[in-house]
C-alpha cells in the first residue's frame, strides 16, 4: 500500500510581486519605527526595500538567473565593503579626536 495519498501536495511558491514587497515594508516601518519617531530608520527601510524590489524584478525577467544572481551578489559585496570601510574610518577619526582630547 502506498503512503502517496496521506502526504499534503506542496504549492508551487508563488513569486514575490511588487505589492508584496511594499506589504513587507510598511511591516518592517511598523515594527522598526512604529511611532514615526526617527524618519532616518524609515529612509534606511525605503532604500533597502527599493533595493530589494530591483534585485527580485531583474531576477524574476533574467534568461540567465546564474549571472544575475552573481551580479546581485557582487554588488552586495562592494557595497558592503564600502560601509565597512566607511566604518573603519568614521571609527579612527573618532579614536583620534578622543584621544588627542584626553588630559595626561
Amino acid at each position: 500500500m502506498s503512503d502517496n495519498s496521506e502526504k499534503p501536495q506542496q504549492e508551487t511558491p508563488k513569486e514575490l510581486d511588487q505589492n508584496d514587497i511594499h506589504t513587507i515594508q510598511n511591516m518592517a516601518q511598523k515594527i522598526l519605527n512604529p511611532n514615526n519617531d526617527n524618519p532616518q530608520i524609515n529612509e534606511y527601510i525605503q532604500s533597502t526595500f527599493a533595493y530589494i524590489g530591483q534585485a527580485l524584478m531583474k531576477m524574476q525577467t533574467s534568461n540567465d538567473k546564474q549571472a544575475t544572481a552573481k551580479e546581485i551578489a557582487d554588488d552586495l559585496t562592494q557595497r558592503f565593503e564600502a560601509w565597512v570601510k566607511a566604518r573603519e574610518e568614521s571609527k579612527k577619526e573618532q579614536d583620534g579626536t578622543s584621544t588627542q582630547e584626553e588630559p595626561k
